[in-house]
């Protein structure tokens, strides 16, 4: 590891060119703390990794390939395990960032208050005993319309992080082990790290970033093939949402802010 400022940012792709794109690029543009970029291709067509291959003479970048797709918890575990540095930011392939000097500002809020262990660009105040959030009290500023009205503040403290990125502390990452894989392919892996960072004596908070998801719910989930790997979607988010329940009984409900 080098130098505590300097971070790693991990997506994990599966086809999807153009929207890969379009975040890989928000990044470039908007990022000024430096960093490496870890790529986790769960086994996606050949021109994402000429893609890719085409940004490595001007880019830090770290890429691995799977044979077939992991799924995305797997594969963000796969690039928490390959980041080198002291910040690890996981964002999902279909954000933009609009923000310059995002990840500065996230890491500045960190650095001041040591107990942050996950900062994310949404999240959720309220976590009820059957694992599902008061969306009530979403904390955001992202540029999507028919949400929440945005952050006022510069940071808020939240019960659990959106998956659609979020940053997490190295010496969190030290103290847990990662997602959990028992919710298999997808669905209820934020909220179980984000639990993670209680139980470890940290906070959850959300930072006034400027984004957007541009699905507003997950671009993967949307696509002929992922409907082919994962037959019951629905029917997977109620399983995960149990297993959950039933892992945190013991610190849910779960209110902050």
């Amino acid at each position: 590891m080098t130098q505590s400022k300097n971070a790693s940012v991990v997506i994990v792709v599966w086809n999807q060119l153009c929207y890969t794109k379009l975040c890989v690029e928000s990044i470039l543009k908007n990022t000024k703390t430096p960093f490496e970029l870890v790529i986790v291709d769960n086994g996606s067509r050949p021109d994402v990794k000429e893609y890719f291959d085409s940004l490595k003479s001007g880019v830090d970048i770290r890429y691995l390939r799977n044979d077939e797709n992991l799924g995305p918890i797997r594969g963000i575990n796969q690039g928490l395990k390959a980041s080198r540095y002291g910040y690890v930011a996981v964002i999902h392939n279909d954000v933009l960032i609009l923000e310059e000097d995002w990840l500065g500002k996230i890491i500045s809020v960190m650095e001041k208050d040591l107990k942050i262990g996950i900062a994310g660009l949404a999240g959720r105040q309220e976590i009820h005993k059957t694992g599902c959030v008061n969306e009530a009290t979403l904390k955001h500023n992202l540029q999507n319309e028919d949400l929440n009205e945005p952050l006022k503040e510069d940071y808020a403290e939240v019960a659990v992080v959106d998956g659609l990125c979020f940053v997490l502390r190295r010496e969190l990452m030290e103290r847990i082990k990662g997602l959990d894989e028992s919710y298999g392919y997808m669905h209820c892996y934020d909220l179980d790290i984000s639990m993670q960072s209680i139980e470890a004596g940290f906070k959850n908070v959300v930072v006034k970033i400027a984004a957007m998801h541009i699905a507003n719910g997950g671009m993967t989930r949307k696509l002929r093939d992922y409907k082919e790997l994962v037959k019951d979607d629905y029917g997977l988010l109620k399983r995960n949402c149990k297993i959950f329940a039933k892992k945190w009984r013991h610190m849910l409900p779960l209110k902050v802010g």
